[in-house]
């Protein structure tokens, strides 16, 4: 990775710092705060100087775990006293919209802010917009992306060690397509180097399940195609020999499990590399935050930029929509779907009897 040939220094504010002692599984409450305070705190060149939450016992254990100075039960009262240059937003997605808007507006050169990153194809529109008005650079926090082992298995995926790429395929037990499957829905787009998508099929079983402030779908599915023709499958319920990343060839077969070792198997054998020990492998966050720094720097987008990161938002709601209107969803969004304005599993779950 490539690292600053400045001194420079920023500070930091965290908006939405978390649940005391963290939470449980999918609809509970969790403190991905104390994550982006922690990588504040580890970067030499940033300073952690203020988190805003409206729960004030939440914050208070959050300032006296990191030493935080200075703490607000409003984001937009944070912003306007303490200007600070850097802000990580880890609230429910139907707060990030207006959140990015409101430290876009108040001068942050650069926010990271947590997935799903978007709430509706509206919304993501609109901070396209403000991204573009405002110069702010957004990083969408699918840190995954830096992890050795998922950048082994593209390298291999693409350079012809198991023939022309044909299907990634994962499952989330558990989960959905969007709390946690939108890091699987990403890494499919790293796998396949970023190129678009051109249509999405999505199905949704959606009950009562609640969380993140929002309806959540108890089993979805999110079928595929890229432009080169390769498919991508993601089950939202049940996994798929566990937390392991499949990617199929024509002439082989790469797997990866826990984040860590990759296995090939083709015509040459089998082979298996484990990234468990390697340096960077617990690096991924503060190699997000220096790039962004770079970034702001003058340098280019970071690989969890806005650039990109719109993308993977507009895949993961666009399986969504194809529930919603019983259709193919073909991309980039027609006119009329990128002015859906709301989480579309509400929609889902207004007609689940």
């Amino acid at each position: 990775m490539s690292t600053a040939t400045t001194t420079r220094t920023y500070t930091a504010a965290v908006i939405g710092v978390g649940k005391v002692g963290g939470g449980g599984p999918k609809g509970g409450g969790h403190a991905i705060g104390y994550q982006h305070a922690t990588m504040h705190k580890a970067h030499p060149r940033v300073q952690l100087v203020g988190g805003a939450d409206i729960n004030a016992e939440n914050l208070k254990a959050f300032q006296d775990k990191f030493g935080v100075p200075h703490g607000f039960s409003n984001h937009k009262t944070m912003l306007n006293e303490l200007k600070p240059d850097l802000v990580s937003i880890g609230t429910y997605v139907g707060l990030h919209r207006r959140m990015i808007e409101d430290a876009a507006r108040a001068g942050v050169k650069g926010i990271l802010c947590e997935k799903p990153f978007m709430n509706s194809p509206a919304d993501l529109k609109a901070v396209e917009r403000i991204a573009e008005e405002t110069g702010v650079k957004i990083v969408v926090c699918h840190q995954r992306r830096y992890r050795p082992a998922f950048e082994r298995a593209r390298q291999l995926y693409n350079d012809g060690t198991v023939g022309k790429p044909l299907l990634c395929t994962a499952g989330v037990g558990g989960w959905d397509l969007s709390e946690w499957g939108s890091h699987w829905l990403d890494m499919f787009r790293f796998f396949h180097l970023d190129q678009p998508v051109k249509w999405v099929f999505g199905q949704a079983r959606v009950r009562e399940t609640r969380g993140y402030g929002h309806a959540m779908e108890d089993h979805a599915v999110a079928y595929f195609e890229f432009e080169n023709g390769s498919k991508g499958l993601l089950d939202g319920g049940q996994e798929i020999d566990g937390w392991t990343l499949t990617l199929l060839g024509t002439t082989g077969v790469i797997r990866v499990k826990n984040e860590a070792v990759v296995t090939v198997e083709n015509g040459s054998g089998r082979t298996v590399e484990d990234f468990s020990a390697h340096p960077r492998h617990n690096a991924l966050w503060h190699e997000m935050l220096e790039e962004l720094l770079l970034w702001i720097e003058g340098g280019p987008a970071t690989r969890c930029g806005h650039p990109t990161m719109f993308k993977s938002s507009e895949l993961n709601l666009a399986a969504y929509l194809s529930a919603v209107k019983g259709d193919r969803i073909d991309l980039p969004l027609s006119a009329e779907l990128q002015a859906f304005n709301e989480w579309p599993v509400e929609a889902l779950a207004r007609r689940k009897n």
